[in-house]
């Protein structure tokens, strides 16, 4: 629900992540097992999640072309800061970097701190607490920090603690209103609960929560999202859907668990 997902560059459809860093081997069976199991969503379990590296395929359409392609996510996690990177890549079509950084706590959730996105620039956003405000390298004007501002990468996790906090009973419909923040400025918008679902995903058959970004308009970009009912509430799918029917589909594939934070 990238969410502000898109803008000029093709890939800026795909809600993006990490690749990169060193991992350990694939995990074996048993442990996809444990990792997808369901569990009763606590603000306990979320913030004791693991750090992982996440697989995803990705599926989707750009000006009646379709394409395929793998993405990759970093999720690491010490006892109060995180991190997170995803990166995409395809020979014709060029690679996009992002990565999110900041604090985490069972008090507010995800705190973003800095914000970079690199496509063939590469732009940052600070996070500004002392001062509320976003600063942006690629203009002079700043805007007003709000406190439940997300950036693009962050925002996932932030639904997650909303599910965790709430230990899995918010009612269905219920809203949570975020600030979302790009490389190039922020806007408020709304996201809603619909309940459970259970999806058919390259990983496997798997127990889910299901929010979508609420439209402003008719014609506004359709943003769903999948979360997990495992521990870390770990992004299982998200889809957006552009009027003119260009969409994106990225699902889970696989895992490995990976050290923390340093």
């Amino acid at each position: 629900m990238r969410l502000k997902i898109i803008d000029s560059f093709r890939f800026s459809k795909v809600i993006l992540f990490t690749c990169l860093l060193c991992v350990n081997s694939l995990a074996q069976s048993g442990d996809s097992k444990d990792f997808i199991a369901p569990v009763t969503a606590s603000l306990d379990s979320w913030i004791k999640q693991g750090s992982v590296h996440l697989h995803y395929q990705l599926t989707g359409q750009s000006h009646r072309i379709p394409y395929s392609l793998p993405g990759d996510m970093f999720w690491q996690i010490t006892d109060n800061q995180y991190k997170i990177k995803f990166e995409i890549s395809h020979f014709l079509m060029g690679s996009r970097t992002q990565i999110s950084e900041g604090l985490i706590s069972t008090d507010g959730g995800i705190l973003p701190e800095r914000f970079l996105d690199k496509i063939r620039n590469e732009d940052q956003v600070t996070f500004n607490r002392t001062t509320h405000l976003l600063q942006f390298s690629n203009k002079s004007s700043t805007e007003p920090l709000e406190a439940s501002a997300q950036d693009q990468l962050s925002v996932i996790y932030q639904l997650g603690y909303w599910i965790a906090k709430n230990q899995d009973q918010i009612p269905k419909g219920a809203k949570i209103r975020l600030q979302l923040v790009s490389k190039n400025n922020a806007e408020s918008r709304e996201f809603q609960y619909l309940g459970s679902e259970f999806l058919d995903l390259p990983i496997a058959r798997v127990e889910t929560f299901k929010i979508i970004r609420v439209p402003r308009s008719a014609d506004d970009q359709k943003a769903t999202v999948w979360l997990l009912k495992n521990a870390g509430l770990t992004l299982g799918r998200i889809r957006l859907e552009e009027e003119n029917g260009d969409f994106v589909d990225q699902k889970l594939s696989q895992f490995e668990l990976v050290s923390g934070l340093k």
